[in-house]
């Protein structure tokens, strides 16, 4: 994979992973404000703020996830690359023994 490719997989990784630790932190703070008459509103709905903020952080997390298992895993090509450098110095390194 190339450099550029990787740095552009982990900073989506570490932008997913933010957003859910963002949406965590405002989920816990919904929760404890929603006794106060100002946030009271958004927690008795239908669908409570923070139930909704809950699952976009699931959402992120899951992505980061998913972001972190699909591009760490080494290509088959690149693999195949580091055997035949590792192959052509294994064979320097006989031939000057």
């Amino acid at each position: 994979m190339s450099t550029a490719k990787r740095n552009w997989t982990v900073g989506l990784y570490d932008g997913f992973y933010w957003i859910g630790v963002a949406m965590t932190v405002a989920c816990f703070a919904l929760i404890l404000a929603g006794n106060t008459e100002l946030f009271w509103r958004f927690e008795h709905t239908r669908l409570p703020l923070s139930w909704a903020f809950a699952g976009v952080a699931v959402l992120a997390f899951l992505a980061a996830e998913f972001c972190y298992f699909a591009f760490s895993l080494p290509c088959e090509a690149e693999e195949e690359d580091k055997n035949s450098q590792l192959a052509l110095e294994w064979e320097a390194v006989e031939s000057q023994s």
